[in-house]
């Protein structure tokens, strides 16, 4: 199936139909319909969608906004001497593709959307890390196959990984 460009979201987007399945992931769905507008008009969350070609139906999406790491959470390798007690990045705050679309590959080439916004932002605004919170082990293996590595687990039900933006930057130049 065809899907458009991301584009940001906006009011004109059909969000109610948007399912993305499966029990970790239903939380990404109601966040995209209850939350998704108000965090991006208010500045909160940069959010893009892809719709299904020709209409407005919202067929994936991902969110950015910053975020921190605690040096401390980091495994010694990402933390080298002289940084920072607190280390900067873009967070993807939520990612989802719609259950119909699952298994196409359509995450994958979401998430490069995402680490590709995040490189860009971090031409303007600094940052060494590309952050996720992965919810569930599918997540988890979707974002270690794109060389995140986990930290020490945040909250509840997630797993914190962190991507170096020297390794964003490779990733996004393999063919």
């Amino acid at each position: 199936m065809e899907l458009s460009d991301l584009v940001r979201l906006t009011e004109r987007h059909e969000l109610s139909a948007f399912d993305a399945g499966t029990a970790d992931l239903d939380g990404q769905s109601a966040w995209l319909r209850e939350h998704g507008l108000a965090n991006d008009r208010r500045g909160l969350t940069r959010v893009f969608v892809a719709t299904y070609a020709g209409t407005m139906r919202a067929a994936a999406f991902f969110g950015l906004a910053p975020g921190i790491v605690a040096r401390d959470s980091l495994p010694r390798r990402l933390r080298p001497h002289g940084t920072p007690l607190v280390i900067p990045g873009i967070l993807i705050a939520r990612l989802a593709v719609d259950r119909t679309l699952q298994g196409q590959g359509i995450g994958r080439d979401l998430t490069l959307a995402a680490i590709g916004r995040a490189l860009r932002a971090q031409e303007h605004v600094g940052g060494a890390l590309v952050i996720v919170d992965a919810a569930g082990e599918k997540a988890q293996r979707l974002y270690a196959h794109h060389r995140f590595t986990p930290v020490t687990n945040i909250t509840s039900g997630t797993t914190r990984m962190v991507l170096p933006m020297s390794m964003a930057d490779e990733l996004m130049r393999l063919p």
